[in-house]
């Protein structure tokens, strides 16, 4: 069965099948004709004819760090939405957040049958930087910000700023952070940041004590972590986490050692989990609108790839506060 078959089928020209299969126009009865040769036949169009015309394969590449995350999850959903409005489909590589599986996803999509690519970054390397930058086809990264390659990121410094004012707004004076590595530049550099700079402006002091480096980023991590300051002996009335995964152990190792919140206690995070709304005590939270940057990454790439533009871009998501039972503290 190939496009002849079909023509004759429906007593149409060959030229006529292919505007049809190519989406362009056909008159509604030869349209109707062709339809119900092709639904009595079962023919589908062949994925490597329709390549080699078009130069396209319509398919996506996304690389992602960790697809059970929620904030993975809603950048993927924004991502699909736009592309599969678009006729293209997304192929999905989870690394599990192994760095050498980032790379190597990202040397086989570069040679790959993909017509682009989004990699969702999190611990970027001279590595990942180099094969991005040699690149033929388009390519977006998200959630992070680097030079000579279009950005997709969210507001990781103003985020911070938001939940460290929520707490102090609260009546905390001695806030500790619990945060991740500093070799991301997003959750690790910039959220840490805007609670350190958001600490001086208000004149409070950084204690670098009440500071904790987590392992990761999962509710064990910020149990760990609020462990260590309380076998330290270490006093605070405030805890900013770097995301809500953390604040819930953080908060779960508080309630077993008989420590109230907001009442002795107060707690802020970035993320705005699902969770967050249902945890008790509800906890106050930023949203980073990941979801939305997703089908920003998306939008740009189909730009790129169906007007053929160079131009390197750069966006910025917003970010919200939603204020909970976590920081509502009488003062």
């Amino acid at each position: 069965m190939n496009i002849s078959t079909i023509a004759k089928l429906a007593n149409v020209s060959t030229a006529t099948v292919s505007r049809y299969l190519n989406n362009g126009y056909v008159s509604e009865e030869k349209r109707q004709k062709i339809a119900e040769v092709i639904a009595r036949t079962g023919y589908t169009p062949s994925s490597s004819a329709q390549t080699l015309r078009t130069g396209r394969n319509n398919l996506i590449g996304v690389i992602v760090p960790k697809i059970s995350s929620e904030s993975i999850g809603r950048m993927v959903d924004g991502i699909t939405e736009i592309v599969n409005h678009s006729s293209y489909q997304v192929l999905l590589a989870n690394t599990g957040n192994d760095t050498e599986r980032e790379l190597e996803y990202l040397k086989i999509f570069r040679t790959n049958n993909v017509d682009g690519v989004i990699f969702i970054g999190t611990l970027m390397s001279k590595k990942h930087l180099a094969i991005m930058h040699s690149y033929k086809k388009p390519i977006v990264l998200l959630s992070q910000q680097e030079s000579g390659v279009s950005c997709v990121y969210f507001d990781d410094y103003g985020a911070a700023e938001k939940a460290t004012d929520c707490l102090i707004r609260s009546g905390c004076k001695r806030i500790a952070h619990l945060g991740v590595t500093l070799r991301d530049k997003a959750a690790g550099r910039a959220r840490r940041g805007g609670f350190m700079d958001t600490l001086l402006k208000n004149q409070i002091p950084v204690h670098e004590q009440l500071i904790v480096e987590c392992e990761g980023f999962s509710t064990p991590d910020g149990q760990a972590a609020m462990q260590k300051l309380l076998d330290r002996g270490e006093t605070f009335d405030g805890v900013f986490c770097a995301t809500d995964t953390l604040a819930f152990g953080a908060m779960d190792c508080l309630r077993q050692a008989g420590i109230s919140v907001p009442d002795q206690v107060c707690v802020s995070a970035v993320g705005n989990n699902r969770m967050s709304a249902i945890y008790h005590p509800h906890l106050t939270s930023v949203n980073l609108c990941h979801r939305t940057g997703g089908m920003e990454a998306g939008a740009i790439l189909m730009e790129m790839i169906q007007n053929h533009v160079e131009l390197i871009q750069n966006a910025q998501m917003q970010c919200q506060l939603f204020e909970r039972e976590s920081t509502n503290r009488t003062v």
